[in-house]
């Protein structure tokens, strides 16, 4: 890339990061005490919260070989709900600095979200061009839940890790798509909809009559990296279903101790939010999918980005019970900014839509408020 480029991608992080900094340090001045730190934290403090305090176990401890179970005989709220690769790659980084977690994992994530900004500038040129690019990734970085890219979660480096694999399938980089698709699975949950993903390519390759024995071999490769985490959590535990029951755990305050059906998710947390209003909710999200769907600019992304967005949403509708996390689970769905990044109008809207959401998502969601329960 010329040095005109890289200034610009350095443009996009810095000025990104200002205004997630700034946000964070305007709500950490007037936090009042709470479950993970004391009154106005510093912005490292801050960063360390919710998610991140179970990241900060894992980075110290490890993981537990004995889960906790309940009075039920029900498995709680654990450690095995969170992949390993962000908590064990602070975890060295804290044995070589001898920093603490708190700001290991601001310096780690707010690293990885800059090299995230450089791997999807290389994929957006592939799929919308040189200057589209640059607006889709100010759409991206300047989005409401940007602050979550600089604290002390594991977003920005699976999203390296996807957009690698990402650059990978849209390049026919076979090799490098098959060293990281197991690292991006044992980071975020998302091996599962990785293999949907390279399915539907072989798919297509199959009809244009391209060799597909890659994308079999891949296919494969990530369906085994999807269960990979699973199979860790019972081998260490002894118990088969560690991973699931400790998921369901998080969900039981709204679902109760049943759960929710495979692809119900989203009606059952319809009803539990809006009770009679469900279906006009339900209604207005699935206009709003076909829209996005029907938009020649979404048809113009490619296969590999059209794949991966049919999947990861196919899966987010599969599996997810939506509450306040939900934002930040849209993430990976960055692929769609180039949609955005077509009309300057649109983008120019976006950006200023995602900087003054921001100072909501912080306020609502990642401010702790009394006994508040809506987790970022």
């Amino acid at each position: 890339m010329s040095a005109r480029r890289w200034l610009a991608l350095l443009g996009i992080i810095i000025a990104s990061r200002l205004v997630s900094t700034a946000m964070m340090m305007w709500f950490a001045h007037g936090q009042t005490e709470n479950p993970w730190t004391a009154a106005q934290p510093d912005l490292f403090e801050f960063s360390r919260i919710w998610d991140s305090h179970w990241y900060r176990i894992i980075a110290e401890v490890g993981y537990p070989a004995e889960l906790p179970i309940g009075d039920d005989a029900r498995v709680g709220e654990n450690a095995w709900a969170f992949m390993p690769v962000y908590p064990l790659f602070v975890r060295v980084v804290m044995a070589v600095t001898g920093a603490p977690f708190a700001i290991v994992s601001v310096v780690v994530s707010t690293i990885s979200f800059a090299v995230f900004i450089v791997v999807a500038d290389r994929f957006f040129r592939r799929i919308i061009g040189d200057s589209a690019s640059l607006v889709a990734l100010a759409v991206i970085a300047f989005a409401p839940v940007a602050p979550v890219y600089q604290v002390g979660y594991a977003e920005s480096l699976g999203m390296v890790f996807l957009a690698v694999v990402m650059v990978g399938l849209t390049e026919r980089r076979w090799f490098l798509a098959a060293l990281f698709i197991p690292i991006a699975a044992l980071t975020r949950p998302v091996g599962v909809p990785i293999a949907l993903m390279i399915a539907l390519i072989a798919a297509v390759n199959w009809r244009t009559g391209d060799d597909r024995r890659p994308l079999v071999f891949l296919t494969g490769l990530a369906g085994l990296s999807a269960l990979a985490w699973p199979a860790i959590a019972w081998w260490v535990t002894g118990r088969p279903s560690a991973y699931i029951e400790t998921e369901l755990a998080w969900r039981r305050p709204y679902t109760g101790n049943d759960g929710h059906g495979w692809g119900s998710g989203w009606w059952d947390s319809a009803v539990w939010w809006f009770q009679d209003g469900a279906p006009w909710v339900i209604g207005a999200l699935a206009f709003g999918v076909a829209v996005i769907a029907i938009l020649p600019a979404t048809r113009r992304l490619g296969v590999v980005a059209l794949s991966w967005t049919v999947s990861y949403a196919a899966y987010l509708v599969m599996v997810v019970f939506p509450q306040s996390s939900i934002f930040r689970l849209f993430i990976p769905l960055f692929p769609l900014a180039g949609v955005v990044a077509r009309s300057r109008a649109l983008s120019l809207v976006a950006v200023t839509f995602g900087i003054v959401g921001q100072f909501f998502w912080v306020k609502w969601f990642w401010s702790v408020e009394g006994l508040d329960w809506t987790p970022p």
